[in-house]
């Protein structure tokens, strides 16, 4: 039976009159109600009888919303051919729900070929900076991985997936929201904004410098807020956002990195991962020397000019 709600949501969305709030009750109806409730074609075509193409972001958008998954190219065609906005929202609804499975499924396949294009690691101790495709800046620390999950250039959504901790300062595009998913505990959606996150199984946390960010599990979604931090309690299966501090969450960018003991010629090698451009030399002499102190997580040049005070010479050159 149709729920007497989700069609007044219904009617309300497609006419462009839901505020936000409505929105989000929208979202969350549509993912947590049973599928008997779900109104069918015929049902929702007779809440509005006007013509008008639905607009292709806008398919990809709510079908992403539904299932968690990219809308794939075979389905591509429904946004473009001429429907009837209820009709074509309504099968998109009756699609996302209804072929859950399966299309997260193929959507996972076609997703993981796109992302054995486009890898980001940092393997060194060092903080590793990057820009990718559409502007953004990312801090990566020790150890953190990030893959592209969409074409950034093409795809209504920039999707990526992080494993480990990373710093954000996420490019705006407001017809192109930046998704981090498949990632620890939650999934993050921005538009723009900066926010430390550290993507760990059982205690992923996320901390807000600016913007606005909407986090998600399981069809549960929380907004955080500047100087706000999120975390997803699992015994008790909901979202901890609470105050938090936003210059300590991320100073491992700029803090002092301890070596006991490093090799030297490890040191290069990393500084040269970070920075190719720098094409630095270890001097033959010290090739089998190994260091002991404190050098910056992300600054070369006082890296250098620490190791060869040090050494008391020029022990590091660049070519």
């Amino acid at each position: 039976m149709m729920n007497s709600k989700i069609a007044a949501l219904y009617k309300k969305f497609l006419k462009g009159e839901l505020s936000p709030k409505e929105n989000a009750i929208f979202l969350d109806l549509l993912t947590s109600c049973d599928k008997d409730e779900l109104p069918d074609v015929e049902e929702v075509v007779a809440l509005d009888n006007r013509d008008c193409e639905l607009n292709k972001t806008t398919s990809e958008d709510i079908f992403f919303t539904i299932t968690g998954t990219a809308l794939t190219p075979r389905l591509i065609p429904i946004s473009k051919r001429r429907w009837s906005v209820i009709s074509a929202a309504a099968c998109l609804l009756l699609i996302g729900l209804a072929g859950l499975f399966e299309f997260k499924f193929k959507g996972q396949k076609e997703i993981n070929q796109v992302s054995a294009i486009v890898h980001f690691s940092n393997p060194t101790k060092f903080v590793k900076q990057l820009v990718l495709p559409d502007g953004t800046h990312v801090s990566l620390r020790q150890g953190a991985h990030i893959e592209l999950l969409s074409d950034f250039d093409t795809d209504s959504l920039r999707r990526i997936k992080l494993s480990g901790e990373a710093f954000f300062e996420v490019a705006k595009n407001a017809k192109q929201p930046f998704v981090i998913a498949s990632s620890g505990d939650f999934d993050v959606r921005v538009l723009g904004t900066a926010f430390n996150l550290n993507c760990s199984e059982g205690s992923s946390s996320l901390v807000l410098n600016h913007g606005k960010v909407r986090v998600s599990r399981d069809g549960q979604y929380s907004f955080v807020t500047p100087g706000q931090k999120v975390a997803y309690d699992m015994r008790q299966r909901q979202f901890d956002v609470a105050k938090a501090d936003t210059s300590t969450a991320s100073n491992w960018k700029s803090d002092l990195l301890s070596f006991d003991q490093v090799p030297l010629m490890q040191i290069v090698a990393d500084l040269n991962n970070l920075y190719p451009d720098s094409h630095l030399e270890l001097i033959d002499s010290f090739r089998t020397e190994s260091y002991t102190g404190y050098l910056p997580a992300s600054d070369l040049e006082k890296s250098l000019k620490m190791l060869n005070t040090a050494f008391n010479q020029t022990i590091i050159h660049k070519k």
